[in-house]
């Protein structure tokens, strides 16, 4: 297996996280600006997620670039 296909999985894998972090955000009762202020911690735990995702993304992606052989032997 090479490493673009490790890189192609762990790329989905995120996506899916973060797709489902959307899933956990409620809709305001009212469509105004107290509205939204009433769910702020909820929107702002998402950002906070979404970001530190983000991060972990980047980083790993920026760290397969130094993986030149994935061996699959044992022992």
């Amino acid at each position: 297996m090479g490493k673009e296909r490790i890189t192609a999985f762990e790329d989905a894998i995120l996506a899916i996280i973060m797709t489902i972090l959307v899933l956990e955000l409620n809709k305001p009762d009212q469509v105004t600006w107290h509205g939204l202020w009433l769910l702020h911690d909820s929107f702002f735990a998402y950002a906070i997620s979404f970001f530190w995702i983000g991060l972990m993304w980047v980083s790993h992606h920026n760290n397969w670039h130094h993986v030149k052989v994935i061996n699959m032997q044992t022992g």
